[in-house]
């Protein structure tokens, strides 16, 4: 069984440094500030993972 059907979240810490599978009552207690990301599609996990380029705003306008 995967960890997710047993009630699991994939977390993504503060500093986008870190992921790992974290019971709910982990979450709560251990990491609030973790960023739950189970059901991300993978372009949207991958725009919030990657840092956006200082040199983009300079062309935005």
């Amino acid at each position: 069984m995967h960890l997710k059907d047993q009630g699991f979240k994939f977390c993504i810490s503060p500093d986008k440094q870190q992921g790992r599978w974290l019971h709910p009552s982990e979450i709560v207690h251990l990491h609030p500030d973790w960023t739950d990301v189970t059901g991300w599609p993978s372009e949207e996990l991958v725009a919030f993972l990657m840092p956006v380029p200082e040199q983009q705003e300079l062309f935005a306008a």
